[in-house]
Protein backbone atom coordinates (compact mmCIF):
# COMPACT_ATOMS: atom_id res chain seq x y z
CA UNK A 1 0.00 0.00 0.00
CA UNK A 2 0.74 3.58 -0.67
CA UNK A 3 0.29 5.20 2.88
CA UNK A 4 3.55 6.89 3.15
CA UNK A 5 4.12 6.03 6.69
CA UNK A 6 7.79 6.79 6.83
CA UNK A 7 9.69 5.92 10.30
CA UNK A 8 9.67 8.20 13.72
CA UNK A 9 10.82 8.02 16.85
CA UNK A 10 9.17 8.15 20.11
CA UNK A 11 10.17 12.26 20.36
CA UNK A 12 8.29 13.41 17.07
CA UNK A 13 5.23 10.97 17.98
CA UNK A 14 4.58 12.49 21.45
CA UNK A 15 4.93 15.96 19.93
CA UNK A 16 2.23 15.11 17.67
CA UNK A 17 0.24 14.07 20.62
CA UNK A 18 0.88 16.91 22.36
CA UNK A 19 0.25 19.28 20.36
CA UNK A 20 -3.10 17.65 19.31
CA UNK A 21 -4.23 17.10 22.81
CA UNK A 22 -3.37 20.98 23.72
CA UNK A 23 -5.49 22.37 20.60
CA UNK A 24 -7.97 19.80 20.76
CA UNK A 25 -8.61 20.97 24.29
CA UNK A 26 -8.41 24.56 24.10
CA UNK A 27 -10.19 25.56 20.70
CA UNK A 28 -13.04 23.03 20.99
CA UNK A 29 -16.17 24.14 18.47
CA UNK A 30 -18.82 24.12 21.23
CA UNK A 31 -18.09 26.76 23.59
CA UNK A 32 -21.57 26.73 24.77
CA UNK A 33 -21.38 23.05 25.63
CA UNK A 34 -17.58 23.76 27.23
CA UNK A 35 -18.61 26.38 29.39
CA UNK A 36 -22.94 25.85 30.16
CA UNK A 37 -22.43 24.89 33.78
CA UNK A 38 -19.84 26.69 34.66
CA UNK A 39 -15.70 26.96 34.71
CA UNK A 40 -15.15 22.98 35.34
CA UNK A 41 -13.45 22.98 31.60
CA UNK A 42 -9.83 22.23 33.56
CA UNK A 43 -11.19 19.44 35.80
CA UNK A 44 -13.08 17.57 32.98
CA UNK A 45 -9.66 18.02 30.65
CA UNK A 46 -7.71 16.02 33.22
CA UNK A 47 -9.94 13.38 34.04
CA UNK A 48 -10.72 12.98 30.51
CA UNK A 49 -6.91 12.35 29.82
CA UNK A 50 -6.60 9.84 32.44
CA UNK A 51 -9.54 7.72 30.96
CA UNK A 52 -7.89 8.47 27.27
CA UNK A 53 -4.91 6.64 28.65
CA UNK A 54 -6.61 4.05 30.40
CA UNK A 55 -8.03 3.23 27.13
CA UNK A 56 -4.92 3.51 25.28
CA UNK A 57 -3.23 1.39 27.37
CA UNK A 58 -5.79 -1.17 27.41
CA UNK A 59 -5.14 -1.45 23.61
CA UNK A 60 -1.62 -1.37 23.63
CA UNK A 61 -1.80 -4.74 25.65
CA UNK A 62 -4.32 -6.29 23.68
CA UNK A 63 -1.79 -5.34 21.07
CA UNK A 64 1.31 -6.72 23.44
CA UNK A 65 -0.76 -10.18 23.45
CA UNK A 66 -2.37 -10.50 19.93
CA UNK A 67 0.62 -9.24 18.31
CA UNK A 68 0.86 -6.47 15.78
CA UNK A 69 2.04 -2.64 16.08
CA UNK A 70 -1.44 -0.72 15.10
CA UNK A 71 -5.17 -0.66 15.32
CA UNK A 72 -5.87 -2.30 12.32
CA UNK A 73 -3.84 -5.44 13.04
CA UNK A 74 -6.04 -5.44 16.23
CA UNK A 75 -9.71 -4.86 14.61
CA UNK A 76 -8.08 -7.98 12.17
CA UNK A 77 -10.72 -9.58 9.36
CA UNK A 78 -13.76 -9.88 11.30
CA UNK A 79 -16.68 -9.67 9.80
CA UNK A 80 -17.76 -6.31 11.93
CA UNK A 81 -14.12 -4.90 10.65
CA UNK A 82 -16.14 -1.74 8.93
CA UNK A 83 -18.44 -1.23 11.39
CA UNK A 84 -16.10 -0.74 14.31
CA UNK A 85 -13.88 1.08 11.93
CA UNK A 86 -17.00 3.61 10.91
CA UNK A 87 -17.27 5.57 14.08
CA UNK A 88 -13.27 5.73 15.26
CA UNK A 89 -12.95 7.41 11.02
CA UNK A 90 -16.29 9.96 12.18
CA UNK A 91 -14.53 10.59 15.65
CA UNK A 92 -11.10 11.41 14.11
CA UNK A 93 -12.84 13.84 11.55
CA UNK A 94 -14.60 15.80 14.10
CA UNK A 95 -11.29 15.93 16.05
CA UNK A 96 -9.95 16.95 12.67
CA UNK A 97 -12.53 19.74 12.91
CA UNK A 98 -12.79 21.19 16.13
CA UNK A 99 -9.61 23.66 16.18
CA UNK A 100 -10.09 24.83 12.61
CA UNK A 101 -13.58 25.43 13.06
CA UNK A 102 -12.48 27.68 15.61
CA UNK A 103 -9.55 29.63 13.91
CA UNK A 104 -12.32 30.41 10.80
CA UNK A 105 -13.32 33.70 12.61
CA UNK A 106 -10.04 34.84 13.17
CA UNK A 107 -8.92 34.16 10.18
CA UNK A 108 -10.88 35.89 8.15
CA UNK A 109 -10.73 39.01 10.14
CA UNK A 110 -6.89 39.45 10.24
CA UNK A 111 -4.89 36.38 8.02
CA UNK A 112 -7.56 37.54 5.32
CA UNK A 113 -9.31 40.14 6.53
CA UNK A 114 -12.59 41.21 4.64
CA UNK A 115 -12.23 37.91 3.04
CA UNK A 116 -15.59 35.32 3.21
CA UNK A 117 -15.67 31.87 4.57
CA UNK A 118 -15.09 30.20 1.69
CA UNK A 119 -11.82 31.25 1.27
CA UNK A 120 -10.46 30.77 4.21
CA UNK A 121 -11.87 27.22 3.29
CA UNK A 122 -10.12 26.78 0.07
CA UNK A 123 -7.23 27.79 2.21
CA UNK A 124 -7.39 25.22 4.88
CA UNK A 125 -8.32 22.46 2.47
CA UNK A 126 -4.97 22.68 0.32
CA UNK A 127 -2.85 22.87 3.33
CA UNK A 128 -4.42 19.47 4.87
CA UNK A 129 -4.52 17.79 1.55
CA UNK A 130 -0.43 18.86 1.16
CA UNK A 131 -0.19 17.47 4.84
CA UNK A 132 -1.84 14.02 4.19
CA UNK A 133 -0.61 13.46 0.83
CA UNK A 134 3.50 14.13 2.33
CA UNK A 135 2.21 11.31 5.50
CA UNK A 136 3.01 10.66 8.60
CA UNK A 137 6.86 11.48 9.06
CA UNK A 138 6.15 14.43 8.01
CA UNK A 139 3.68 15.41 10.18
CA UNK A 140 5.08 14.58 13.26
CA UNK A 141 8.70 15.44 12.17
CA UNK A 142 7.45 18.70 11.84
CA UNK A 143 5.57 18.71 14.91
CA UNK A 144 8.93 17.96 16.37
CA UNK A 145 10.45 21.37 14.79
CA UNK A 146 7.00 23.36 15.94
CA UNK A 147 6.77 22.27 19.46
CA UNK A 148 9.48 24.67 21.48
CA UNK A 149 7.81 27.39 19.81
CA UNK A 150 4.30 26.96 20.37
CA UNK A 151 4.97 26.20 24.08
CA UNK A 152 7.29 29.36 24.54
CA UNK A 153 3.95 31.23 22.54
CA UNK A 154 1.66 29.42 24.81
CA UNK A 155 4.02 30.47 27.93
CA UNK A 156 3.73 33.72 27.16
CA UNK A 157 0.10 34.06 26.62
CA UNK A 158 -0.66 32.85 29.78
CA UNK A 159 1.97 34.54 31.29
CA UNK A 160 1.06 37.95 29.69
CA UNK A 161 -2.60 37.36 31.49
CA UNK A 162 -1.32 37.63 35.04
CA UNK A 163 -2.47 40.75 36.18
CA UNK A 164 -6.07 40.05 34.78
CA UNK A 165 -7.02 36.71 36.64
CA UNK A 166 -9.20 36.86 39.64
CA UNK A 167 -9.97 33.34 41.23
CA UNK A 168 -13.80 34.19 42.21
CA UNK A 169 -14.73 33.56 38.10
CA UNK A 170 -13.79 30.06 38.63
CA UNK A 171 -17.22 29.72 40.39
CA UNK A 172 -19.49 27.51 39.84
CA UNK A 173 -17.45 24.21 39.59
CA UNK A 174 -19.95 21.74 39.34
CA UNK A 175 -18.22 19.02 41.62
CA UNK A 176 -21.04 18.53 43.62
CA UNK A 177 -23.24 17.37 40.66
CA UNK A 178 -21.18 13.81 39.60
CA UNK A 179 -24.09 13.25 37.30
CA UNK A 180 -23.39 16.58 35.01
CA UNK A 181 -19.87 15.91 35.98
CA UNK A 182 -19.79 12.08 34.00
CA UNK A 183 -22.06 14.18 31.05
CA UNK A 184 -18.85 16.82 30.83
CA UNK A 185 -16.07 14.13 30.70
CA UNK A 186 -17.72 11.72 28.08
CA UNK A 187 -18.30 14.56 26.09
CA UNK A 188 -15.13 15.93 26.39
CA UNK A 189 -13.38 12.16 25.24
CA UNK A 190 -13.66 14.09 21.65
CA UNK A 191 -10.66 16.28 22.65
CA UNK A 192 -9.21 13.62 25.07
CA UNK A 193 -8.83 10.62 23.16
CA UNK A 194 -8.25 11.17 19.59
CA UNK A 195 -5.18 11.97 19.61
CA UNK A 196 -4.13 8.64 21.16
CA UNK A 197 -6.31 6.76 18.78
CA UNK A 198 -4.76 8.77 15.91
CA UNK A 199 -1.13 7.07 17.23
CA UNK A 200 -2.97 3.85 17.63
CA UNK A 201 -3.99 4.10 13.75
CA UNK A 202 -0.28 5.01 13.01
CA UNK A 203 1.87 2.82 15.00
CA UNK A 204 3.16 0.86 12.13
CA UNK A 205 5.72 4.29 11.97
CA UNK A 206 6.74 4.07 15.31
CA UNK A 207 9.84 1.62 16.39
CA UNK A 208 7.89 -0.45 18.23
CA UNK A 209 4.97 -1.02 20.41
CA UNK A 210 6.88 0.33 23.88
CA UNK A 211 8.12 3.52 21.62
CA UNK A 212 4.70 3.79 20.90
CA UNK A 213 3.28 3.29 24.55
CA UNK A 214 6.14 5.52 25.78
CA UNK A 215 5.16 8.80 23.31
CA UNK A 216 1.11 8.39 23.84
CA UNK A 217 1.92 8.31 27.94
CA UNK A 218 4.53 11.62 27.22
CA UNK A 219 2.32 13.53 25.00
CA UNK A 220 -1.33 12.96 26.48
CA UNK A 221 0.13 13.37 30.43
CA UNK A 222 1.90 16.72 28.97
CA UNK A 223 -0.82 18.24 26.41
CA UNK A 224 -3.61 17.69 29.25
CA UNK A 225 -1.56 19.05 32.18
CA UNK A 226 -1.07 22.42 29.47
CA UNK A 227 -4.49 22.00 28.36
CA UNK A 228 -5.87 22.05 31.51
CA UNK A 229 -3.72 25.02 32.92
CA UNK A 230 -5.07 26.85 29.59
CA UNK A 231 -8.40 26.36 30.39
CA UNK A 232 -8.00 27.24 34.43
CA UNK A 233 -6.18 30.70 32.96
CA UNK A 234 -8.97 30.92 30.43
CA UNK A 235 -11.48 30.60 33.93
CA UNK A 236 -9.79 33.19 35.56
CA UNK A 237 -9.93 35.67 32.89
CA UNK A 238 -13.61 35.76 32.14
CA UNK A 239 -16.90 34.25 33.49
CA UNK A 240 -18.10 31.10 32.51
CA UNK A 241 -21.13 33.36 31.33
CA UNK A 242 -19.09 34.81 28.82
CA UNK A 243 -17.02 32.30 27.39
CA UNK A 244 -20.42 30.45 26.19
CA UNK A 245 -20.61 32.76 23.61
CA UNK A 246 -17.26 33.39 22.65
CA UNK A 247 -15.70 31.49 19.32
CA UNK A 248 -12.07 30.21 20.60
CA UNK A 249 -11.85 32.06 23.63
CA UNK A 250 -8.58 30.77 24.52
CA UNK A 251 -7.43 33.25 21.44
CA UNK A 252 -9.89 36.35 22.79
CA UNK A 253 -8.06 36.45 26.09
CA UNK A 254 -5.00 37.12 24.37
CA UNK A 255 -6.54 40.02 22.15
CA UNK A 256 -8.17 41.28 25.66
CA UNK A 257 -4.31 41.64 27.18
CA UNK A 258 -2.90 43.08 24.51
CA UNK A 259 -5.78 46.12 24.28
CA UNK A 260 -4.75 46.68 27.91
CA UNK A 261 -1.65 46.72 26.89
CA UNK A 262 -0.86 48.50 23.77
CA UNK A 263 2.83 47.95 24.12
CA UNK A 264 2.36 44.14 23.90
CA UNK A 265 2.29 43.45 20.48
CA UNK A 266 1.67 39.45 20.38
CA UNK A 267 -1.79 38.47 19.07
CA UNK A 268 -0.67 38.62 15.03
CA UNK A 269 2.63 36.72 15.72
CA UNK A 270 1.34 34.26 17.76
CA UNK A 271 -2.28 33.82 15.56
CA UNK A 272 0.21 32.56 12.48
CA UNK A 273 1.67 29.78 15.16
CA UNK A 274 -1.33 28.91 16.82
CA UNK A 275 -3.14 28.39 13.26
CA UNK A 276 0.28 26.18 11.95
CA UNK A 277 -0.32 23.92 14.74
CA UNK A 278 -3.81 23.56 14.31
CA UNK A 279 -3.54 22.83 10.73
CA UNK A 280 -0.84 20.52 11.63
CA UNK A 281 -2.83 18.77 14.39
CA UNK A 282 -5.96 18.95 11.75
CA UNK A 283 -3.82 16.83 9.07
CA UNK A 284 -2.43 14.59 11.68
CA UNK A 285 -6.11 13.12 12.30
CA UNK A 286 -6.76 13.36 9.00
CA UNK A 287 -4.17 10.99 7.98
CA UNK A 288 -4.70 8.83 10.84
CA UNK A 289 -8.28 8.10 9.92
CA UNK A 290 -6.66 8.13 6.07
CA UNK A 291 -4.40 4.94 6.94
CA UNK A 292 -7.58 3.48 8.89
CA UNK A 293 -9.98 3.43 6.29
CA UNK A 294 -7.31 2.46 3.65
CA UNK A 295 -6.48 -0.47 6.02
CA UNK A 296 -10.11 -1.53 6.21
CA UNK A 297 -11.50 -1.50 3.27
CA UNK A 298 -8.52 -2.51 1.39
CA UNK A 299 -7.26 0.56 -0.07
CA UNK A 300 -3.99 0.77 -1.94
CA UNK A 301 -3.57 4.64 -2.56
CA UNK A 302 -3.89 6.59 0.55
CA UNK A 303 -3.90 10.00 -1.79
CA UNK A 304 -7.50 10.09 -3.51
CA UNK A 305 -8.75 9.13 0.47
CA UNK A 306 -6.74 11.75 1.65
CA UNK A 307 -8.55 14.16 -0.85
CA UNK A 308 -12.09 13.06 0.17
CA UNK A 309 -11.33 13.31 3.73
CA UNK A 310 -9.49 16.58 3.48
CA UNK A 311 -12.36 17.60 1.46
CA UNK A 312 -15.37 16.18 3.81
CA UNK A 313 -13.74 17.93 6.97
CA UNK A 314 -13.65 21.52 5.68
CA UNK A 315 -16.45 21.29 3.96
CA UNK A 316 -18.43 20.24 7.85
CA UNK A 317 -16.57 23.05 9.14
CA UNK A 318 -18.35 25.23 6.24
CA UNK A 319 -21.46 24.01 7.54
CA UNK A 320 -21.06 24.19 11.15
CA UNK A 321 -20.10 27.60 10.88
CA UNK A 322 -23.54 28.87 10.19
CA UNK A 323 -25.59 28.98 13.33
CA UNK A 324 -28.53 27.41 11.73
CA UNK A 325 -30.91 25.37 14.12
CA UNK A 326 -29.86 22.43 12.27
CA UNK A 327 -26.44 22.67 12.21
CA UNK A 328 -26.78 23.48 16.22
CA UNK A 329 -28.49 20.56 16.77
CA UNK A 330 -26.50 18.09 14.98
CA UNK A 331 -23.32 19.52 16.40
CA UNK A 332 -24.84 19.44 19.95
CA UNK A 333 -25.59 15.64 19.42
CA UNK A 334 -22.51 14.91 17.98
CA UNK A 335 -20.49 16.47 20.92
CA UNK A 336 -22.57 15.38 23.87
CA UNK A 337 -22.54 11.38 22.33
CA UNK A 338 -18.97 11.87 21.27
CA UNK A 339 -17.89 9.24 24.43
CA UNK A 340 -20.25 6.52 21.97
CA UNK A 341 -17.90 6.84 18.84
CA UNK A 342 -14.59 6.31 20.82
CA UNK A 343 -16.17 3.70 23.70
CA UNK A 344 -18.50 1.53 22.15
CA UNK A 345 -16.12 0.09 19.40
CA UNK A 346 -13.31 -0.32 21.73
CA UNK A 347 -14.73 -3.05 24.18
CA UNK A 348 -15.73 -5.03 21.02
CA UNK A 349 -12.26 -4.99 19.59
CA UNK A 350 -10.47 -5.66 23.09
CA UNK A 351 -13.05 -8.23 24.16
CA UNK A 352 -12.51 -10.12 20.64
CA UNK A 353 -10.68 -13.64 21.21
CA UNK A 354 -7.24 -14.88 20.07
CA UNK A 355 -6.81 -16.60 17.15
CA UNK A 356 -5.89 -20.34 18.00
CA UNK A 357 -2.78 -21.45 15.77
CA UNK A 358 -3.72 -24.55 13.60
CA UNK A 359 -2.64 -27.66 14.97
CA UNK A 360 0.38 -29.13 12.77
CA UNK A 361 -0.59 -32.50 11.17
CA UNK A 362 0.88 -36.15 12.44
Amino acid sequence: MNLRMGAFGRQEAASAVLLAMFFGGCFAFDSRALFENGNASWIVEIVACLQALLLFEATVWALRVRGGNDLSALIGDSKLKKALAAPLILALLLAAMQPLEGFLIPITQFVFAGSKQVTACLYLLSCLFLLTVLGAETIVRTARILLPVLLVSILAALLSGIGEYRLDRIFPIPIGEPKMLLTETGSAQLRAAPPLLALLCIGEGTQDRMAMRSAGRIGAIAGGLLSAAALFALSMTFPYTQLREMPAPFYRMLVEVRAENPTLRLDRAVLFLWLMGAILSSGYYIYAACVLFAKTFGVRDARPVALCLSALAVSLILVLHYDTETTLAVLKLLYRNASLLIGIPFPLILLKRRRRKPKCAV
